[in-house]
């Protein structure tokens, strides 16, 4: 079989962003390639997740005094990232930070994807995931997303993102909007695939797993990238209400909000495994996450992912994903309604079958974009 590498943003110490270069890098090797991880992380990703920011507002200056107190637990936190990423990515060598380093030689094809690697937008965003670089191997998109952002009016010459998108042998997206904006830029329909961490099933993370110390018996996990008064007093109302702890996660942004003053906690150290062990254990679940969303049903447990005012619009993401599920109903506003059964459980027979199919489809697409015969 071929010599894959994967260019996707692993190095974010993010777990859905590690958990799903994971889950390809496994999908692929159980099809019998050879696959690696390529090393890439830019200039940009390299600021984002530093301890400290930049002091180049008076803003940033206020976040460093916030976080300087807590900047040894988000050292710890960083070094965990690190060591899962040693341990379970298999990673082509040492960290790249420019484009103009990367080679494709050796490689039979290349995969872009999953994650917002396409977005133009973001921080640690970059050229190099439309895989302009390539010039031997074969392109190949699997489930990348836009984000938000069509590259028709966000990215600097869309035109020539085209021309690089022109260039894929075999294209798929995660999202319809990507799909829509990709049939706007070069009139092709692209596939609409599943996030790669759902082509495989919780039995396979378990072995990655790790429950930190401290935990109470009972407790509901808050899962988001960021925080708001209003998601904050519903999960407060939530976990008042079935009498609940709230574990939430992401130490940095944590102090940075002042979420310290909910009564909310932390774990005592956070990375991909440890969140994997607190989806597992959870009374339920409140994500405004899409990866939150996704382990909360590979592992079946209560969840409610809460609408923010990026679910409207152009960020279809968590909508696509919950749709493709048969999941619309656990989207809800955050407004606490007291009669409610916040712990009920959905029925996850459905939403198992449509992953099913939808595996079997994306593995279709990789068989046909990835055939057989190693140079």
């Amino acid at each position: 079989m071929g010599r894959i590498g994967i260019l996707t943003l692993h190095h974010s110490y993010n777990c859905g962003s590690m958990l799903q270069a994971f889950a390809l890098q496994e999908t692929l090797e159980r099809m019998g390639h050879e696959v690696r991880v390529i090393n890439f992380s830019n200039e940009g990703q390299a600021r984002l997740y530093s301890v400290l920011e930049r002091p180049t507002s008076l803003k940033r200056i206020a976040k460093d005094v916030l976080l300087a107190p807590r900047a040894g637990r988000i050292r710890r936190n960083f070094a965990a990232y690190e060591r899962f990423m040693t341990e379970h990515l298999h990673l082509d060598g040492p960290v790249v930070r420019r484009r103009e380093e990367l080679d494709d030689a050796g490689y039979d094809a290349v995969v872009a994807g999953s994650d917002q690697v396409w977005n133009v937008t973001i921080e640690d965003g970059d050229d190099a995931y439309f895989l302009p670089w390539v010039t031997r191997a074969r392109r190949v998109a699997y489930a990348p997303s836009f984000g938000a952002r069509s590259p028709a009016r966000f990215a600097r010459d869309p035109r020539v993102h085209a021309d690089w998108l022109r260039r894929f042998d075999a294209l798929s997206v995660r999202e319809r909007n990507g799909r829509k904006w990709i049939r706007e830029l070069i009139g092709v329909d692209a596939p609409v695939l599943l996030d790669p961490t759902l082509l495989l099933d919780a039995g396979d993370y378990a072995p990655l797993e790790h429950r930190p110390p401290g935990l109470p018996g009972k407790y509901l996990f808050y899962y988001a990238p960021s925080y708001s008064r209003p998601i904050n007093r519903f999960v407060a109302a939530m976990a008042r209400r079935h009498g609940l702890a709230v574990i939430a996660f992401n130490a940095k942004t944590f102090h940075v909000k002042g979420m310290a003053l909910t009564g909310f906690r932390l774990p005592a150290v956070e990375s991909p495994a440890v969140y994997l062990a607190l989806i597992r254990g959870a009374s339920a679940v409140v994500t405004t996450s899409f990866h939150g969303t996704v382990f909360s049903t590979i592992y079946r447990r209560p969840f409610w992912t809460v609408k923010n005012g990026g679910m409207y619009h152009d960020d279809d993401r968590v909508l696509t994903l919950l749709e493709a599920l048969g999941l619309q109903d656990r989207l809800v506003p955050p407004s606490f309604e007291r009669g409610r059964d916040w712990l009920a459980a959905p029925d996850f027979e459905g939403p198992a079958a449509r992953i099913a199919r939808g595996a079997a489809v994306a593995r279709e697409f990789l068989s046909g974009a990835l055939p057989a015969g190693a140079r």
